[in-house]
C-alpha cells in the first residue's frame, strides 16, 4: 500500500485514512444515514426507512475485500475518532469513457456534519489519488434532482458531461446525470 494512503489528510477537526474491511459497518451506517438525509423527498420514504445497516455492511465488507490490490480504494473520514464520511472509487463502469478515467462510486457524509469540509476533503483525496496514478479525468453519477449534491460537485469544478441514466428504486424512476472532472475529450 502506498504510504500516502495511510494518513492522507487532516482537517481542522477530522482525519482521512484508507478504509479496510474492519470499516464495513461504519461505512454502512454512514450510507444509511446519508441516503436517508440526502434522498428524503427524492426517493420513496418507505424505501429509505427500510434501509438496513446489516445488509449494507455485508455488501461493503465484500467491496472492501476486493480492494486487496488497490484498484478499488475507499477512504474513511473520522472526527474525534468517530467515522463521519467515506468515499469509494475505482475504474470506470461506463463504456463511453476512456479506460484511463477513474470513477467516484460513492461519497457520503453524516448529515449532521454536512458543510464542515469533510466531503470536500474526501473528494479531494480520491481525486488526488487517481491523478497521481495518471487519471486525467474522473467521473461520478448523481441524482439529477439532488440540487445540493450538484451544487457541491460544481463548486469543486465538476461539470455535467451529458451522460444520463434511469434507475428504478422501489417503483420510482430516478434520473442520474454523470459529472466529469478533467478533459471531456482527452488530448492525444
Amino acid at each position: 500500500m502506498d504510504p500516502q494512503d495511510e494518513s492522507l489528510a487532516e482537517g481542522a477537526a477530522f482525519r482521512i485514512r484508507r478504509a479496510g474491511i474492519p470499516d464495513a459497518r461504519a461505512i454502512a451506517q454512514i450510507v444509511v444515514a446519508g441516503w436517508q438525509g440526502a434522498y428524503r423527498g427524492l426517493m420513496p420514504d418507505g424505501f429509505l426507512d427500510s434501509l438496513s445497516v446489516a445488509g449494507r455492511e455485508t455488501a461493503w465488507r465484500e467491496m472492501l475485500a476486493r480492494d486487496s490490490e488497490g484498484g478499488l480504494p475507499a477512504w474513511l473520514a473520522q472526527r474525534g475518532g468517530r467515522p463521519v464520511g467515506f468515499v469509494s472509487s475505482g475504474r470506470p463502469r461506463d463504456d463511453d469513457v476512456p479506460l484511463s478515467t477513474a470513477e467516484v462510486y460513492a461519497i457520503y457524509v453524516l448529515p449532521e456534519t454536512w458543510r464542515g469540509g469533510v466531503g470536500r476533503a474526501l473528494l479531494g483525496t480520491a481525486t488526488g489519488h487517481w491523478r497521481a496514478r495518471g487519471s486525467g479525468t474522473l467521473v461520478l453519477w448523481v441524482l439529477e434532482d439532488n440540487d445540493r449534491a450538484c451544487r457541491f460537485y460544481e463548486a469543486m469544478g465538476w461539470q455535467p458531461d451529458g451522460g444520463r441514466q434511469v434507475l428504478e428504486i422501489a417503483g420510482a424512476k430516478l434520473y442520474e446525470i454523470r459529472y466529469r472532472l478533467g478533459p471531456i475529450h482527452p488530448e492525444g
